[in-house]
């Protein structure tokens, strides 16, 4: 399965719900991807070089494609899971994700679960072909009035480029609008509300490390979402996707 998570404006926590959507998925094996164009960010924060990872891995696909390959360029979290990491350079990884979204389909073989963080989303992102592969596409936002309107804006293009996968919504927060009212307004499925969680975003984030760090809110709520996702596509009913709340 692959699936996508990304936001359309702002900061609000898509690495850190990518991070724990593949360490808290129900089948071992699940694999990270930083694919953001703008450049990664888990090799400094889980202090992990550079290398191997997304720009090795894209200089190999040119050459045949990524299957037999991957495993070469995955490094390991304190977390338990595999990620591809993505160099800081905007301009290395924009164009090492231009070559892997290529290589979209075959991503989704490689693993149990393939969980890409593309970032903000924008038109001429060189993600595109990654989000209109994916089996799920998560939107994470924050509940307030700026970061929905930017979302409402782009709903009608991310519809148009999403091909056979779901798009569902992850609400960071709390705020003036319930998860009902916000679903109601964009018409798209509320599949996670994510707490406030300092402890929880910490670990996740790479700035704390702890045995017990699975049953914090926030990775118990990311935790719950995987499940979900896992049970509709091990069922290929992902229909039924579309009308959680």
């Amino acid at each position: 399965m692959l699936v996508v998570c990304a936001s359309v404006s702002g900061a609000p926590g898509v690495s850190t719900a990518a991070v724990g959507l593949a360490a808290g998925w129900p089948q071992a094996g699940g694999l990270l991807l930083e694919a953001d164009p703008s450049g990664g960010v888990a090799a400094a924060r889980f202090g992990l070089a550079q290398q191997p990872g997304l720009a090795s891995l894209a200089a190999a696909a040119r050459h045949g494609g990524v299957g037999g390959v991957l495993s070469a360029h995955v490094q390991r979290l304190p977390l338990g899971v595999g990620v591809v990491v993505a160099p800081g350079s905007a301009d290395v990884a924009a164009g090492s994700v231009g070559v892997l979204a290529g290589s979209a389909d075959a991503l989704r073989d490689v693993a149990p679960v393939v969980v890409a963080d593309v970032g903000r989303l924008y038109p001429e992102s060189p993600a595109r072909a990654l989000v209109a592969a994916a089996d799920a596409v998560v939107l994470v936002t924050t509940p307030t009035t700026e970061y929905l309107d930017h979302l409402d804006a782009r709903l009608g293009w991310l519809r148009n480029l999403v091909d056979r996968g779901w798009i569902g919504l992850a609400v960071s927060g709390r705020g003036l609008y319930p998860a009902a009212e916000i679903g109601a307004r964009l018409a798209l499925p509320v599949w996670a509300q994510l707490p406030r969680d300092q402890r929880g975003a910490a670990v996740l984030g790479g700035r704390l490390a702890g045995r017990t760090w699975h049953r914090t809110p926030l990775a118990r709520a990311l935790r719950d979402l995987a499940g979900t996702l896992h049970w509709f596509a091990t069922r290929r009913d992902t229909a039924q996707l579309g009308a959680l709340r």
